[in-house]
């Protein structure tokens, strides 16, 4: 049997204003030998019959595209791990239902695959705003996957599911599942396993993932302390993951970034979170001073800045006034 180049794994909750696009993107592909995994949610909207309604456009997908339904509503990361255990291809990539890809990228992206030789390649993305498009380029990665997590704490490299080809061995031969019930950071949590046990990585440039930032309903778009209580067990899960590798003195840093990542988020509006940021992960807080920027957006950095300072205080008394004059 001769297994496609490359599974696309697309998730499918309350995504029908958008999967059209993202069904056409991928039936349109030059890459023939690629299996569509949809992955239903148990999506309350019609989303399943357009994904249908658009197949019918293009006959010669049907073979290997599949609608997958989960037995319930079950979040994200059991979706992910679903389409992983389906997934019959070379290589799996992700792609989110409510967005888009140039139609020559996975040629592009396995093409480079076969002929570096590497078990991850990475694509550039744009980011779709309701002000224009804007490119995100990925600068220069090492030749090797593992030096990508050894120096991640300092070289942030976005660890996204959607602009990485990787080979499917890596999940299989590891045993490396999304960690159910855990939907925020699931691409953290995924991705730096993959990235340890990897070999060599490769680039693809201009042919790119098309980001849609417009979607206010995404999972991205907001969270609260649930969400911030999810990156806490990811970190906690990462930091047992390392901590149990022969190598573990090499990921120290980057453990500890992981943590600092995760437990910065209590310092919002509410003291009693502030003070389960002082209380976790504490010792992580020694490697604020080698954290790459990068790693916060512009909002971040703000509240990076009053914590690395000492002012995580007022940054919270900030954000309850603020609450209070425009509520």
């Amino acid at each position: 049997m001769e297994f496609p180049k490359i599974t696309v794994i697309v998730p499918v909750y309350n995504v029908a204003a958008y999967i059209e696009r993202c069904a056409v993107s991928l039936f349109q592909q030059t890459l023939d030998s690629l299996e569509i995994l949809f992955v239903d949610d148990c999506s309350p909207d019609n989303s399943v019959e357009i994904i249908k309604d658009t197949l019918k456009k293009y006959p010669n997908r049907n073979l290997l595209t599949r609608i997958i339904r989960m037995a319930s509503n079950s979040g994200l990361a059991a979706v992910r791990r679903q389409g992983v255990i389906e997934a019959t291809g070379q290589y799996i990539i992700h792609c989110d239902g409510d967005d888009w890809v140039d139609l020559d990228l996975y040629e592009r992206l396995y093409d480079t695959a076969v002929e570096k030789g590497a078990d991850i390649v990475v694509c550039d993305e744009i980011h779709e705003c309701y002000d224009g498009s804007h490119l995100q380029k990925v600068g220069l990665l090492p030749e090797h996957c593992k030096d990508v997590i050894k120096n991640w704490y300092k070289a942030t490299l976005g660890m996204f599911c959607h602009n990485k080809l990787v080979k499917r061995s890596l999940y299989t031969e590891h045993a490396i599942l999304p960690w159910v019930g855990l939907n925020m950071w699931e691409d953290n949590g995924l991705l730096a396993r993959l990235f340890y046990y990897g070999d060599k990585l490769a680039q693809v440039h201009d042919s790119y993932y098309h980001y849609n930032r417009t979607n206010i309903n995404a999972m991205t778009s907001g969270y609260g302390i649930k969400q911030v209580e999810q990156m806490i067990s990811i970190a906690e899960h990462l930091t047992e993951f390392f901590e149990s590798r022969p190598d573990t003195k090499d990921f120290d840093k980057t453990v500890k970034a992981f943590q600092f990542l995760a437990r910065i988020n209590f310092v919002v509006d509410s003291f009693a979170n502030l003070r389960r940021y002082n209380n976790t992960f504490k010792g992580s807080e020694t490697i604020i001073h080698e954290l790459d920027l990068n790693a916060f957006s512009a909002k971040g950095r703000f509240r990076f800045r009053m914590v690395k300072y000492h002012l995580g205080w007022l940054f919270v008394l900030m954000f309850k006034i603020k609450k209070f004059l425009y509520r």
